[in-house]
């Protein structure tokens, strides 16, 4: 399809969106993460030296608090690791990485000439709605502004992250003192135009890639009615994207009364709770392919959470639809897989490495271990 203001766009059935691209220069400029420069062979040598320095010194210390029985754990690391490397290479691997440098050329030529990536939410392939058009001149006649804005943000982002300090010792976040140091740490890959409108503007939503957030992915929502941004994870997306506009492709919500009860019962409303449960709600009514609250709150490790929708009847042993787990057994395999517990397949070097995690951490870590046995307890009682 060729629109009057987006130019040509092309549905993508699998993402429910048109995919096009467009002149925001600016954008452009932090449109790819930069390949890593190659190594020359004394980087290289330093560099294995460095990891091996390393990897000989957490032996050292595992040795020393573990004692000889480590070595048959890194003896099979080692053997393991052999295998792999000897195993012939799947030469699908090597079209794949054709592809992806392919993309990425592709990608690198489209961002040179001054162009972004765009996605235009179209459901059922809606074109573009007024909000979205709205939203997309604003960014076009504003870009300098947004542009300030989505930097900002990934600045904020950066300092909330390097700010934990259990996160940036696991996962190795290198310091920054200003925006500018973060140069080259991260990429805005992406804009996609929301259909979710609030005061006549869709929300734009910028895809973020960087080395300290890659767990749950970052991304910036520009909201054009009250000219602010906001960073979030791809778990709080949701939350950023309001709408004073309702979706005509689906149909009203409406909460059935096991979803009041599970309100009432999550936000303390106990008087309210009991009300629901006097006329017949059940916390533990659920259709096929949701949920047991219960299940999600022990998976959080909400411990008041999981006080209360016990005291309201919620069933502890109710599984969930996929691993069939309860909550008591889902409990007690995080318990053991976080070290808290024997394992019936013990591994001596993942009990190493969560020993040396626990002291990384600290009392972070005995919170978690505290806050679960709690919660084990509660539902050992409750079944």
């Amino acid at each position: 399809m060729t629109h009057e203001l987006f130019g040509k766009l092309r549905f993508k059935e699998a993402d429910e969106s048109w995919a096009g691209s467009a002149a925001l220069p600016q954008f452009a400029t932090v449109g790819m993460m930069p390949e890593p420069a190659p190594l020359t062979e004394e980087d290289a040598a330093r560099m294995a030296a460095d990891m091996n320095a390393a990897l000989e010194n957490i032996k050292a210390q595992m040795r020393e608090r573990f004692g000889d029985r480590m070595d048959k754990a890194f003896a099979e690391v080692d053997r393991t690791a052999a295998e792999e490397e000897a195993e012939e290479v799947d030469p699908k691997d090597a079209d794949r990485e054709q592809r992806r440098a392919a993309r990425r050329a592709k990608n690198a030529a489209l961002l040179a000439k001054g162009r972004f990536p765009v996605r235009v939410a179209g459901p059922s392939g809606l074109e573009p709605s007024p909000a979205q058009e709205a939203a997309f001149r604003f960014l076009l006649e504003n870009e300098p502004a947004v542009y300030a804005a989505v930097l900002a943000e990934v600045w904020e982002a950066f300092q909330s992250a390097f700010g934990q300090e259990h996160w940036r010792q696991i996962a190795g976040v290198k310091p920054a003192a200003i925006a500018a140091d973060l140069e080259g740490r991260f990429a805005v890959t992406r804009l996609d135009i929301t259909r979710e409108a609030r005061g006549g503007f869709a929300h734009l939503t910028f895809l973020i890639e960087s080395d300290w957030q890659d767990e749950h992915g970052l991304l910036i929502v520009y909201s054009a009615d009250t000219r602010t941004a906001s960073w979030t994870s791809w778990d709080g997306l949701y939350d950023l994207l309001e709408s004073d506009e309702p979706d005509v492709e689906q149909e009203e919500y409406v909460p059935t009364p096991h979803d009041l009860l599970l309100e009432a019962i999550l936000t303390n409303d106990e008087t309210r709770a009991r009300e629901l449960i006097a006329v017949g709600a059940d916390i533990n009514a659920l259709g096929p392919d949701e949920y047991p609250p219960l299940w999600i709150s022990v998976d959080q490790m909400e411990t008041e959470e999981v006080r209360r929708l016990l005291a309201f009847g919620a069933d502890p042993n109710l599984a969930n639809p996929d691993e069939r787990t309860t909550p008591l057994r889902h409990a007690k395999k995080m318990y053991r897989d976080m070290g808290f517990a024997p394992s019936k397949k013990r591994d001596d070097l993942m009990d190493g490495v969560l020993s040396m995690m626990r002291e990384a951490v600290g009392e972070k870590f005995n919170d978690i271990k505290l806050r679960l046995e709690e919660i084990i307890q509660m539902l050992e009682a409750a079944s």
